[in-house]
């Protein structure tokens, strides 16, 4: 099924120069509709991400970093829904019988049923996700092999004896000891580094073009964590897997990603690479983020500089500028009033901030 996406905030597309893009999300609303109101977890959010590179992407809870990737993997379940925009997937497809190239098929996820059959067989397929608690992400009822084998059998058209090869062959590959034993014991016989590289075999299991990882290190030793994120790198070089990082922890993202996206009250508000992130950022918010961290070597015995405030409630609705109740270089009479648009700062470098223009973003219609 091929359909092309709207050219909505397209100004927002590809500033990654020379790069192939895999993913390009466009104008995109996700909202919660509940008893105490309409939650807007994403306000329009726009983005690409290239092919076979880490996106790291970064904001505090609340953010709307989770609710994106599911969004993207058509997961949001009622009382939630997109309200608007378009998810365009740029897939490989090889041509003809007798012609061996390759052909880019465009595809609006946007535009599938969430739970139809070409859906499903996109996700776990072309794209699959770590999810954040593995304890609680896998079936306490099934065992770890019966899991994987699940998605193996459902994508890869092979028989119970294959699917057992190659889910052992999976476990093996992430590092797991004695990956024939471990097939055939249950979630809470493992250890929290095991379920993690055991959540993270179900990903793999069909080798999928994007990964999405939600937090996948979260409660694991340092020494779990080093090998969790050099597995994943590793994988990633070998099979030019494209994965979107979702962390809170900008020592991760300085050690795995390519670019970084920052996101703040389901915005948008800078993309850039991880260099230009660290070392030239242009977003007040980006920049207190950094600030809010420790440096490894730093002599200087200064305090940390924290975030004043919190993130606001999603189910408020603040004028202007998301960040600006908590902005230390606020314009008053502006930041307050309007929403300010996308800008060019840099190569494969964009922020939302009067600071850089006076671009307004265009009123959204979603009510």
């Amino acid at each position: 099924m091929n359909q092309t996406i709207s050219s909505t905030s397209d100004k927002a597309a590809s500033i990654l120069e020379g790069e192939d893009i895999i993913l390009k999300v466009r104008d995109l609303h996700t909202y919660f509709y509940t008893d105490i109101g309409v939650a807007r977890a994403l306000n329009g959010v726009n983005f690409d991400i290239p092919r076979g590179k880490v996106m790291g992407m970064v904001g505090e809870s609340g953010c709307g970093k989770s609710v994106t990737a599911l969004s993207i993997m058509r997961m949001v379940t009622k009382p939630g829904r997109i309200v608007q925009g378009d998810i365009a997937l740029f897939r490989k497809k090889k041509g003809g019988e007798n012609d061996k190239s390759q052909i880019i098929e465009e595809i609006n996820l946007t535009k599938l049923e969430g739970m139809g059959p070409v859906m499903r067989s996109i996700r776990g397929a072309e794209m699959s996700m770590i999810f954040q608690e593995p304890m609680t992400s896998l079936n306490p009822s099934y065992t770890i092999g019966d899991q994987i084998m699940e998605a193996i059998l459902l994508h890869q058209g092979v028989d119970k004896v294959e699917a057992e090869k190659r889910a052992i062959n999976i476990l093996d590959g992430v590092g797991m000891a004695n990956p024939a034993l471990v097939v055939k014991r249950y979630p809470h016989e493992l250890s929290g580094g095991m379920r993690q590289r055991a959540m993270i075999s179900l990903a793999l299991s069909c080798t999928p073009s994007i990964l999405f990882a939600d937090e996948p290190t979260t409660a694991l030793d340092v020494t779990t964590e080093a090998q969790i994120l050099d597995l994943m790198r590793d994988l990633q070089g070998r099979i030019n897997m494209t994965i979107i990082f979702i962390t809170h922890n900008l020592g991760v993202v300085a050690q795995m990603c390519d670019y970084v996206t920052v996101m703040y009250l389901g915005r948008v508000v800078e993309q850039a690479t991880v260099d230009d992130t660290f070392y030239n950022p242009k977003h007040p918010y980006t920049s207190s983020l950094l600030r809010s961290i420790p440096h490894v070597g730093s002599r200087q015995k200064e305090r940390l500089m924290p975030i004043r405030g919190v993130v606001p409630d999603p189910y408020s609705a603040i004028k202007g500028c998301p960040f600006h109740p908590r902005c230390s270089q606020v314009m008053r009479g502006k930041c307050d009033a309007q929403v300010p648009g996308l800008t060019v700062v840099g190569k494969s470098h964009t922020v939302r901030c009067f600071l850089y223009s006076d671009t307004v973003e265009e009123a959204s219609n979603v009510r």
